[in-house]
Order: structure tokens, then C-alpha cells, then sequence
């Protein structure tokens, strides 16, 4: 199953449903590092569909950090998350998405820790999570 990044510095979590405001739900920091997970809530069932990260933080420019990866990064339909997840959640019939969220120290490389955890994904499901194709 999957594992949390090693050694982050604050985490959190939150509910997303089709039709709601994903930019006033959202309650991942603002200019922070870091990696996501977005599980998905459908008949009962959960699924891991999607992990993301952050530019490293000596990257950053003033718009980047966890909550704008989350809103504004770009979804596979290639719209903003604010619209790529609504869309996506209507079309899959999916009940809400569950959003956790994890702060790395600014010294840590995102890419690297989101590489790991793929990885780990892979090893144990045989390919990466559907939004990560």
C-alpha cells in the first residue's frame, strides 16, 4: 500500500466533491514544498489515482508551493485541477477525492520523494496509480 514521504514537517487533508470550490477547500500552504496523494471515493470503495509534488523549493517563484500545485497544476485533461477535477470526478462517477498533502523540508528535492513513491506504487500494484499515466 502506499507509504507517507519519510521526515515531512506538516501534513494535512481534505474532501473534494464535483461541483465544489476547489480554491476555498483547499488547505494545503501556500509557498511550502512538497508531495500529494489524491484518493479517490467511489461506492464504497477507495482508490489511490493520483500522486504529485511541488518544484523544488530554490525553484519556487512567488505563485508555486503545495496549494497552488493542487488548484492550479494541470490535471491529464490538461485544465487546471480547479476544472480538470470537477470534470473528471462527473465522468467517473467518482463520490468525492480525498486529498492528503505533505510538507518536505525546503532542502528536499519533491521530484525525488514523488519518484520514490511511484516507484513503490509500481512494485507493489504493477503500474502507476490512472491519473499518473
Amino acid at each position: 500500500m502506499f507509504k507517507e514521504p519519510k521526515n515531512y514537517l506538516d501534513d494535512g487533508h481534505f474532501f473534494f466533491e464535483a461541483g465544489k470550490d476547489l480554491e476555498n477547500i483547499c488547505n494545503a500552504p501556500k509557498g511550502l514544498p512538497g508531495v500529494f496523494k489524491v484518493i479517490e471515493l467511489r461506492s464504497g470503495k477507495i482508490n489511490l489515482v493520483y500522486l504529485g509534488c511541488t518544484k523544488q523549493f530554490d525553484k519556487f517563484t512567488d505563485n508555486d508551493g503545495l496549494y497552488n500545485e493542487i488548484v492550479s497544476g494541470l490535471h491529464l485533461d490538461k485544465n487546471p485541477r480547479k476544472l480538470g477535477w470537477t470534470y473528471q470526478l462527473i465522468k467517473d462517477k467518482t463520490d468525492a477525492i480525498d486529498v492528503y498533502w505533505y510538507v518536505l523540508d525546503k532542502k528536499e528535492n519533491p521530484k525525488k520523494i514523488l519518484t520514490d513513491l511511484l516507484r513503490q506504487h509500481m512494485e507493489f500494484y504493477g503500474a502507476l496509480p490512472k491519473w499518473n499515466k
